[in-house]
């Protein structure tokens, strides 16, 4: 019979504590966990904490949510779990997620465990130096297109998932669930561009959902593990990552989300301090041109993709005063979550632009 400690973990931090007690969780689950050394964090993200761990001297990633209070609905492991554990049946970019606990007397919160992918990703607003030519720049910008859409094209029956999530009513229930969100993060300081594209979002019709596809919910570039084939310099995909907000819904939010993030250097200045992508780099292709190549790749309609991308960049200015809100509280420390506010009001500021002109892209 597995015996826990019933001691109050401490929620701000993770010590030898913590580990001590995965230890004797996991060799209860036939699994001998290696402490010597302690577990590193990999320093990339900006929200869940993830450590590579040796299970049975074989290499895992175990992921856990941020620090400190967190916002409704986010950091959902089990969600992440569910979805990356069915999806890796069919789709070997997606790593299998082998163990879920909701215990927080654990680790200090609900966390799963999935298998490990060797590889790199690429953060920030600058490629890599040997990946810096025009042509690197256009490759790996339509790899990401070309990914997002094999991922759309997996069926949710096929991979058991034909029952997941509420899709209908999809796109509703994420305008009242990120202006929900940010109200709350942005306490008694309300933003009065948060709330003036909250509202022409409620005043207009919203897409109709027809087809629904699983989505990832944060498609981005330094979401997907790459690697180097072994007799070039090319680089492939090897693993989404960060299936935490995953679902079933209308094929054109993953979309959107992407492009919330794509940045062109015709933003404004307070936009570029998003700094999440190279997509302002030379050869990157556009914003418009990959809303092209999703339409073509996938042969779907994007006739209503602009009510759909406003409302992709109000969750992404929510999402990132999400995130400044725990750098106020001091739950995350590091300066770059100094400027986030900032960046919140700039994703609302372009969704309000988007949905006000035709050239919205």
């Amino acid at each position: 019979m597995l015996i826990i400690n019933n001691l109050k973990l401490n929620m701000l931090e993770i010590t030898e504590n913590h580990w001590q007690q995965l230890s004797k969780w996991l060799k209860f689950k036939n699994f001998n966990l290696n402490l010597d050394p302690l577990p590193s964090r990999f320093k990339n993200g900006m929200g869940n904490l993830n450590y590579k761990i040796f299970l049975n001297n074989k290499p895992y990633v175990l992921r856990r949510p941020p620090l400190g209070p967190l916002p409704p609905g986010a950091n959902d492991m089990k969600r992440e779990h569910t979805i990356m554990s069915s999806l890796s049946k069919k789709f070997n970019l997606v790593p299998d997620s082998i163990l879920f606990c909701d215990e927080e007397n654990i680790f200090g919160a609900p966390f799963h465990i999935m298998d490990f992918k060797e590889g790199f990703t690429i953060n920030g607003n600058k490629l890599p130096k040997e990946y810096q030519s025009i042509n690197d720049a256009k490759k790996i910008s339509t790899m990401l297109i070309e990914t997002l859409v094999h991922l759309h094209e997996i069926k949710p029956i096929d991979v058991a998932l034909e029952n997941y999530g509420r899709p209908e009513g999809f796109l509703y229930r994420q305008l009242i669930g990120w202006h929900k969100r940010g109200t709350i993060a942005h306490g008694n300081e309300e933003s009065i561009n948060m709330e003036k594209l909250f509202k022409i979002l409620s005043t207009q019709k919203i897409p109709e959902e027809k087809e629904f596809v699983i989505l990832h919910n944060d498609f981005k570039l330094d979401n997907i593990i790459l690697k180097k084939s072994l007799d070039s310099q090319k680089i492939f995909p090897q693993a989404i990552i960060d299936w935490d907000q995953a679902t079933r819904g209308h094929p054109l939010f993953d979309l959107a989300t992407l492009l919330s993030y794509w940045t062109l250097t015709k933003d404004s200045a307070d936009m570029l301090l998003l700094n999440q992508m190279p997509s302002e780099t030379t050869g990157f292709i556009s914003r418009k041109k990959a809303l092209h190549l999703y339409e073509k790749l996938s042969g779907r309609s994007i006739k209503d993709f602009k009510w759909i991308y406003s409302l992709s960049l109000l969750k992404l200015g929510v999402v990132f005063q999400q995130l400044y809100a725990q750098y106020l509280r001091g739950t995350i420390k590091e300066s770059k979550y100094e400027k986030f506010g900032i960046v919140a009001e700039a994703a609302y500021i372009r969704g309000i632009n988007a949905i006000n002109n035709n050239d919205y892209i």
